[in-house]
């Protein structure tokens, strides 16, 4: 018997672990815990709850909202989700200049680290609630990650909601 609990505790012990790192990836608490450069609460459209975070520009712009974390000690990767809508959203000209749920990597310094990875997902033009999901290997040095749900370059209406992100071993 104490061999299958020391094992089993083995096995759930990263799982424990995992979890949503982000505070208020739900925006249930409004803004709370986010850095806001353009987005607001929305009571109005939201995917599951009550609200969601809305990111709207009438011209080109980079707006959105950001929370930054500490990546803890040993993690190797992390995986990001989150659900998206858009609505009348129109990209800039470059292929990256859409609404965004992107990712970034900071050291000790303040300094990107590994460049400016693929976004979680990216969208245009006028569509439903959609999930998005990627795994990201976590740089080495990486002391903080940035999650942002924003409209690069581009105008419309931006949704964000149910915002995850698990650090992994």
């Amino acid at each position: 018997m104490r061999h299958f609990l020391t094992s089993l505790l083995f096995v759930c012990a990263p799982l424990a672990l995992a979890g949503n790192a982000l505070v208020n990836g739900d925006f249930e608490n409004d803004l709370t815990g986010w850095v806001v450069w353009g987005g607001s609460a929305s009571q109005q459209v939201h995917r599951s709850g009550e609200k969601a975070c809305m990111v709207r520009a009438t011209a080109p712009s980079w707006v959105g909202v950001s929370q930054t974390l500490t990546v803890p000690e040993g993690r190797t990767s992390a995986r990001v989700s989150g659900w998206m809508k858009a609505d009348s959203l129109k990209s800039g000209k470059e292929n990256w200049e859409r609404g965004r749920l992107s990712v970034e990597f900071f050291g000790a310094k303040g300094d990107t680290l590994g460049g400016y990875p693929p976004a979680v997902g990216q969208i245009r033009g006028t569509l439903g609630w959609a999930r998005y999901e990627r795994s990201y290997e976590i740089p080495a040095g990486t002391r903080t990650f940035k999650l942002g749900c924003a409209l690069g370059n581009s105008y419309g209406t931006l949704y964000c909601d149910d915002l995850a992100v698990e650090f992994l071993p």
